[in-house]
């Protein structure tokens, strides 16, 4: 009986494990998009990505959806998106704390943190914290 639990404890491991390295690749293409999308001013995915509820902490305060939205400037031609160290760590299936840094004239540290319901991931938190010495 307890090589039985054993045996089926592995295997629901590697399953939690399994679909948690989809999750992570699906929510840093995810991330990916987003920050392309608003280095261009296009907040269609922002505007879908953002949960209604969700607190942003930046340099300039705290704010929600409507004004982390209304924020959001078209990056100087030829800036380019390049993020870097992703990390992603799962409190449960369904809730992600993501974190990663950027590279660029807005180099910057990020923390989201995503939140899934119906299928859909969504963030629910986001913080950045510009770079020390960063140009």
């Amino acid at each position: 009986m307890q090589r039985t639990s054993l045996v089926l404890a592995s295997l629901l491991l590697a399953f939690v494990t399994n679909a948690n390295a989809g999750d992570t690749e699906d929510l840093i293409a995810l991330d990916k998009k987003w920050g392309e999308s608003t280095m261009k001013g296009d907040m269609s995915l922002t505007q879908k990505l953002l949960s209604e509820q969700v607190v942003s902490v930046t340099p300039e305060g705290v704010r929600g959806k409507k004004a982390e939205i209304a924020a959001n400037e078209p990056a100087p031609a030829g800036a380019r998106y390049e993020p870097t160290d992703y990390k992603v760590t799962f409190v449960n299936p369904d809730v992600a704390i993501m974190t990663h840094g950027t590279k660029g004239d807005d180099a910057h540290y990020s923390l989201h943190v995503w939140t899934r319901k119906g299928g859909q991931w969504q963030i629910a938190a986001t913080s950045i914290t510009p770079m020390k010495g960063a140009d």
